[in-house]
């Protein structure tokens, strides 16, 4: 599930009213199209399912429901928006928590600009890039990343572990931000807004 709002039916992946507003089908909740999700689970159609751009308390929700456990749990995770307590409570249910946007999406300013992360980047020997796909593959995330080009690809794969010394200041970073406002609003904040 992309998100935990359900848009008005129909063919438009991105309904908008005339002043560009999202349209949302009200009488859908998170569990019904859990329920729904987890239907297909059992016809066969699919193998896992899991959850996007939810909160602690709809993860919560859904484990908690006793139906299907998600197997992934994908959030917006960052320094500045780490999501320990999603991270704690997918580790102790068994459930791959996937950090989108972990080099802060190309946001200026932003993480990889941060000077505790550039830092660390120079003292270890690695891009910025190279030290925030580190600092969350070691906090245990699976991460996701949109390399523009072969060679950031191919950076990204090129990773080294950060000392503990490295890891303990970047948990210090004391930023709070969300980059992306689905969780809240449904509105996706990566994507342009309207048509």
């Amino acid at each position: 599930m992309h998100t935990p709002f359900a848009f008005q039916p129909g063919d438009d992946q991105d309904p908008r009213d005339a002043d560009g507003n999202v349209i949302y089908d009200n009488g859908i909740t998170l569990m019904d199209t859990w329920r729904a999700m987890g239907n297909l689970l059992g016809s066969g159609k699919l193998k896992v399912i899991g959850l996007s751009d939810v909160s602690l308390e709809q993860v919560r929700e859904v484990v908690e429901s006793g139906t299907v456990k998600p197997a992934v749990v994908q959030v917006e995770s960052h320094p500045y928006l780490p999501q320990t307590e999603i991270l704690d409570f997918c580790n102790r249910n068994g459930i791959v928590m996937l950090a989108f946007a972990p080099l802060g999406h190309g946001m200026k300013p932003g993480v990889l600009e941060d000077p505790v992360i550039v830092a660390i980047a120079k003292r270890v020997n690695q891009t910025p890039a190279q030290v925030l796909l580190a600092w969350a593959v070691q906090r245990g995330t699976a991460v996701l990343t949109t390399p523009k080009t072969p060679a950031r690809a191919k950076e990204n794969f090129n990773i080294s572990a950060l000392p503990e010394d490295a890891m303990k200041e970047i948990n210090a970073i004391q930023t709070r931000q969300r980059l992306n406002l689905v969780t809240g609003t449904g509105i996706p904040g990566f994507i342009a807004k309207g048509k």
